[in-house]
């Protein structure tokens, strides 16, 4: 009976052990999934930004228009990590955690023979013990008592030290996993942000490198050209009026009086 509280004992430490594995695991499991989630649609409002960049810049002057240019491709370049990181946060983080699931599933069933075994176990020992009680002159059901709770109790003897060792192994590989996951993540944490770095640095230069005035001064040296030519337009276009209306009282003017003396003695013909 000592053997089956010590028993006992331990298996609810074992099982701890995987209750906490599963709550702690499985919450991690899901807060990466969303981080991975979110990740993954920041990329995707920075594609939107990238494409309304390109169109912005298209509308504006060079030094402008060559500045917004650079920031998209950058942007777009740095998108480009980051879908690669979504990937890798895909399959080294999040799908090693959600792999826990099924490992935590078999490490209960593991738990649960135990408990089937050290439950058998206790119904032969007091099943020998009623026996003994009962008939303690009957040699032969007593001692077929005694082998079937021997049997038992080497069973669960068993179990228990097979189910050490599959929480002891069990512990060993999560403390590995959670130490391999958490570098690589990590890892891709730190590959990104440092390229991105050096991506902004560079678009930082291109910023700085945008001479405004340039394109003010272009701007209004544009318009000047364009109002010159507008006037001349207009000049051009009086200038032609007046040409079409001397031209129209040509047209129209009164004949001469010698004309009209020709015209009238040509009548009195």
């Amino acid at each position: 009976m000592n053997n089956l509280l010590s028993g006992d004992v331990q298996v609810k430490s074992m099982e701890q052990t995987v209750k906490y594995a599963e709550q702690h695991l499985g919450e991690i499991c899901s807060l990466m999934a969303s981080y991975t989630r979110k990740t993954a649609k920041l990329r995707d409002k920075a594609d939107l930004l990238v494409a309304q960049l390109f169109d912005f810049s298209s509308r504006e002057d060079a030094e402008v228009q060559i500045g917004l240019k650079n920031i998209a491709e950058d942007l777009a370049m740095v998108q480009d990590y980051r879908q690669a990181q979504v990937q890798r946060l895909e399959t080294r983080v999040v799908a090693p955690l959600k792999a826990y699931g099924d490992i935590v599933k078999n490490r209960r069933a593991d738990l649960k023979k135990y408990s089937v075994d050290v439950k058998k176990e206790l119904k032969e020992l007091q099943k020998l013990e009623r026996i003994q009680l009962r008939n303690p002159a009957d040699r032969q059901s007593v001692s077929q008592a005694e082998v079937n709770a021997q049997k038992a109790s080497t069973n669960a003897q068993r179990s228990i030290r097979q189910l050490e060792e599959t929480i002891k192994d069990f512990q060993r590989q999560k403390l590995e996993d959670i130490k391999r996951i958490f570098t690589d993540f990590i890892t891709l944490e730190m590959v990104f942000h440092a390229k991105a770095l050096e991506i902004y640095t560079h678009t930082h230069h291109s910023l700085e490198a945008i001479n405004t005035q340039r394109d003010l001064e272009s701007r209004s040296t544009l318009q000047c050209q364009r109002g010159m030519e507008e006037e001349e337009e207009e000049e051009k276009e009086e200038e032609e009026f007046s040409e079409s209306v001397t031209e129209a009282g040509r047209h129209i003017s009164r004949p001469s009086s010698a004309a009209r003396h020709a015209e009238l003695r040509r009548w009195q013909k």
